[in-house]
């Protein structure tokens, strides 16, 4: 086969992989919402936030194993920072970055509602208290250390009306399909820039093996998310078309891995995709189920085998983790 059909093989496939994937979330939900039996309803419920929990171990992994170690390595091939500890730095420098943007947007929309109910004008959902309008402003928790039973107006919640009372954060939701595409543009160009056919098909399997189940994770966040059904669809769309974008990149590019520069600018924006990634993962994905009262031991469990499905993805395929050959290698 020649090696730009087989480039070009591995596009299609990446793309229909992926949005497949993340887009199956969306038809779970929809079978949660629209199931009638409320028994049915909860088992369904039940499951969904079993799969979150596994999702958020996948980040987890991926963030710690994957993203940060590549960020590392693009370093240390630039030689850039003569000894100080330059991918910990950008990575901590995108998570308080995001932090201060979350920040001061709760701030002004929380600063904004008080002004409304100080003109004695009434806000929907809230009881009219200026204290809850605070606890209803999205604001970073950690996990609670009592479990959540009740919604912000005091009526209970059961397990199949958890599915939409505590959505996830619309803009951490993005900001993580945003990270993920980052890092799945660079994923691509290592696709993108084999010089043989057998070198082409090795990276896809690595690469569609941990991004299928990534997909998945991803498309159920946003599905749990406040993001209407189009943007969630685009969100999807993006994502799935970062990978495909990146190998598109990489063929037309040559003596790209050979820049000290291009190492530079790969490491300093994946490093920054990656401190996103783990704000996003340690403030929102796992908090969202980890605080929701309920098969506690279950969630930890679910946790723990996405967590070992990356691990295993990376032991199996020594391709899938950066090493001295591997993706980063190549790209930087």
């Amino acid at each position: 086969m020649d090696i730009n059909a087989a480039k070009w093989a591995v596009l299609v496939g990446l793309l229909i992989i992926t949005l497949f994937l993340s887009m199956l979330p969306l038809w779970l939900l929809w079978s949660v919402r629209h199931t009638i039996d409320q028994s049915r309803k909860a088992k369904y419920a039940r499951v969904i936030s079993l799969l979150s929990c596994f999702a958020g171990g996948v980040f987890m992994a991926t963030g710690l194993l994957h993203l940060f170690p590549e960020v590392d390595e693009a370093l240390t091939k630039a030689s850039w920072g003569h000894g100080f500890p330059v991918a910990g730095f950008l990575t901590a420098f995108g998570f308080f970055l995001v932090l201060t943007m979350e920040q001061i947007v709760l701030d002004y929309k929380e600063t904004a509602n008080i002004r409304v109910l100080s003109r004695g004008e009434p806000i929907e959902g809230t009881d009219n208290d200026v204290d809850q309008v605070r606890r209803r402003g999205g604001s970073v928790v950690g996990v609670r250390d009592h479990p959540l039973t009740t919604s912000f107006d005091g009526s209970s919640l059961d397990p199949a009306a958890a599915v939409d009372a505590d959505p996830h954060s619309t803009f951490r939701s993005v900001l993580l399909t945003a990270a993920l595409s980052l890092h799945s543009v660079f994923e691509g160009l290592a696709i993108g820039l084999q010089g043989t056919v057998d070198g082409v098909m090795q990276f896809f399997l690595a690469v569609s093996l941990h991004k299928a189940v990534i997909a998945f994770g991803l498309g159920l966040n946003l599905a749990q998310s406040r993001l209407s059904l189009w943007a969630i669809v685009r969100a999807n769309l993006v994502f799935s078309l970062a990978s495909p974008i990146g190998v598109a990149i990489g063929m037309g590019i040559e003596d790209f891995g050979h820049s000290m520069n291009e190492s530079i600018v790969n490491g300093v924006l994946q490093g920054l995709a990656c401190g996103t990634f783990f704000y996003v993962t340690f403030f929102e994905v796992l908090p969202h189920e980890l605080n929701q009262g309920g098969d506690r031991l279950l969630k930890l469990l679910a946790t723990l085998i996405g967590f070992s499905v990356i691990c295993g993805v990376m032991f199996l395929d020594p391709d899938a983790a950066p090493s001295g050959d591997a993706s980063c290698a190549r790209i930087t």
